[in-house]
């Protein structure tokens, strides 16, 4: 795991998108984002350890941008495929 991180930081496709991978699972696992049950916090503590991955995973603003769209996405996906999941 700590090798897929530290990868996720470098340059690349497959760096953005194991870093959308990983904003997008901390994404879902802070923030319940189905529009049928409402948005809200599940915990502080998730929303701050998604918080410091946001900040921890930066990069160039049009890869940053790209990053974090499809963390969206995955997040979507996460919360449908695994929706009592942690």
């Amino acid at each position: 795991m700590a090798y897929i991180c530290w990868y996720a930081k470098g340059e690349g496709i497959i760096a953005i998108f194991l870093s959308s991978m990983i904003m997008g699972v901390l994404l879902a696992q802070a923030f319940n984002l189905n529009i049928e049950q409402g948005f809200y916090v599940y915990h502080f503590l998730e929303v701050l350890t998604w918080i410091i991955g946001v900040i921890l995973l930066r990069r160039k603003p049009k890869e940053y941008a790209v990053a974090i769209g499809l963390s969206i996405v995955i997040a979507f996906v996460y919360q449908l495929v695994l929706p009592y999941w942690g």
